[in-house]
């Protein structure tokens, strides 16, 4: 059969050779004809994963039987939209895909179900859209686009008069006229992955997702931790809000990637979405949990059945069980043009190392890091504790190195030892 991936980034890749490894034809869909995983299609769709009209064009013109996405927000509606105008299966109707990628459809739906969410509005040229004037969400504020991804177009601001003067900076990352308007809430971030069959929320992980502590890289990922240090405390809750949203939004069937907010006024949900997550869930919740939700994403949006054993294990999983320690390393640079890359075998043979790759090559310009897509690489560990993956952590990053011309280390990753262990939740 035909499956067209939305994206070819290496967030994608894991899926494209899964598929592959299946024996279905793999029609990659980017537009960008350096992306790494053209490499292991079958064949190329050039059109942006943006545009549900150029997409739509090119998936007739391939004839695909299925059509999905992962590891990235927007083309989840995206594939919605073509699968619904094809007749191809979908875990999502428009409607709901719409309500887990745009952030204004997301927040009146919180409110709707009673989800605990931070206060929020929206604004636009003309003033306030939004539920409630600016001035009333309380300072610092967070703006952000309700459209885009990977952190990009969010800014910390200390004022409500900075609103309009971020107007165009925020816009520039958006395909709408307005903005998000939120209440700055101090928080640690935790992200509930899971499966959902037949309208129930089935957890997979529960991870703490570290992040850059600088305001002007607000929510930038550096790390996912399993487990998460809020496991014991705020579990159940977690997946009590987890089942509720998914009830809410009339989420049926199909992957989840759920962000939460952790705070002294106690959890909030950031955002949600239908996807498998982009800290490379695919590659280690299946040796987690037993359960391989890409295999049943491929399966499900290609009308093939998942056998019944995979969704024994699903049910059978209890994500509050002991079980390994894995940490998924998102990893930065200083700016710099990078001279060297520490060879992938090399990394790949480090203790505990599940895989790795980078998003960038030898030669590359590093910027500031601003948003996600100045990492410059990936690295997921496993170890039998926290303690001996911390160990793990630092011998990884004796050999995992961004070297400049000058042959100056300039990676950046989240502190590894067991002091961070100790940090209190």
């Amino acid at each position: 059969m035909r499956l067209m991936m939305l994206g070819a980034s290496l967030a994608q890749l894991p899926g494209i050779l899964a598929a592959r490894a299946m024996g279905h034809e793999v029609v990659t869909c980017d537009d960008r004809p350096d992306s790494i995983g053209h490499l292991h299609g079958t064949s190329h769709a050039n059109a942006s994963t943006f545009s549900p009209d150029d997409v739509l064009r090119e998936a007739r013109s391939f004839s695909v039987d299925g059509i999905m996405t992962m590891g990235t927000d927007q083309p989840v509606l995206t594939a919605a939209q073509v699968a619904e105008a094809l007749g191809l299966p979908s875990f999502l109707d428009v409607e709901t895909a719409r309500a887990v990628t745009d952030k204004r459809n997301m927040k009146r739906l919180f409110d709707r179900c009673g989800i605990p969410a931070v206060p929020w509005t929206l604004y636009r040229r003309t003033g306030c859209s939004g539920p409630v004037p600016v001035e009333s969400i309380r300072t610092p504020l967070v703006v952000k686009p309700v459209d885009s991804q990977g952190q990009r177009g969010i800014f910390f601001l200390t004022r409500h008069d900075e609103v309009p003067t971020h107007l165009d900076r925020v816009l520039a990352w958006s395909r709408t006229d307005e903005i998000l308007v939120e209440s700055h809430y101090p928080n640690e971030e935790v992200t509930v992955s899971g499966w959902v069959r037949n309208g129930i929320a089935r957890v997979l992980s529960i991870t703490d997702r570290v992040t850059f502590p600088e305001t002007d890289r607000l929510g930038v990922c550096l790390s996912h931790e399993l487990p998460s240090r809020h496991l014991a405390r705020h579990g159940r809750t977690l997946c009590e809000l987890t089942q509720s949203i998914v009830s809410g939004f009339g989420i049926r069937e199909g992957p989840l990637y759920f962000q939460f907010l952790i705070g002294a006024g106690g959890i909030r949900v950031n955002e949600v979405a239908c996807r498998i997550g982009g800290a490379f869930e695919s590659q280690f919740l299946p040796r987690v949990t037993g359960f391989d939700l890409m295999d049943a994403q491929i399966r499900s949006v290609l009308g093939l059945p998942v056998p019944e054993p995979k969704w024994d294990a699903l049910c059978a999983f209890d994500v509050f069980a002991q079980g390994p320690a894995i940490s998924v390393q998102l990893f930065f640079a200083e700016p710099c043009t990078i001279a060297e890359l520490a060879p992938l075998d090399l990394v790949k043979a480090c203790p505990g190392v599940l895989d790795a790759g980078y998003h960038v090559p030898v030669g590359h310009a590093i910027q500031s890091v601003r948003d996600a897509t100045a990492r410059v690489g990936y690295c997921v560990v496993e170890a039998p504790d926290r303690y001996a993956l911390e160990d793990r952590l630092s011998f990884l990053y004796e050999t995992l190195t961004v070297r400049d011309a000058g042959g100056r280390n300039r990676i950046l990753h989240r502190p590894v030892g067991s002091g961070w262990i100790a940090r209190p939740a």
